[in-house]
């Protein structure tokens, strides 16, 4: 079996597998240091990681959150956080990303916390 469709076989697509292989010699080669990303602030390592092609502020401010451990994101592209935030405010319509930033902005420096408590009321939230 190859690597690939070891990878397959785990749920990436042909596309996750490109991107994840560039990632992997970005590190190796050194042109992406992701032992540096702990000293940064959010934002330089929000556009470290952006900067690799297939990774977007989403999946920066995840890695951000669960593997650095930082208190104070908030992954408004996440469409369920976005619907959560939306119900909970009572508003018509699921907020742009723009709006869900800025409708949680008072919850610094614990809106990493606050997008925890959003995914599970989205999963428990009446419909």
């Amino acid at each position: 079996m190859t690597e690939d469709q070891v990878l397959r076989d785990a749920g990436l697509s042909f596309r996750k597998i490109e991107y994840a292989k560039g990632m992997a010699e970005a590190v190796v080669s050194g042109r992406f240091d992701i032992d540096g990303l702990a000293a940064m602030s959010d934002d330089d390592a929000i556009a470290s990681i952006t900067a690799i092609r297939g990774f977007g502020r989403w999946s920066a401010e995840i890695y951000l959150m669960f593997s650095l451990q930082r208190q104070d994101i908030f992954p408004a592209d996440d469409l369920a956080l976005r619907v959560a935030v939306g119900q909970l405010k009572n508003l018509p319509n699921k907020p742009s990303v723009k709006q869900a930033r800025e409708l949680v902005t008072h919850w610094s420096p614990w809106r990493s916390v606050g997008s925890l408590f959003l995914w599970h009321y989205y999963r428990g939230a009446p419909t």
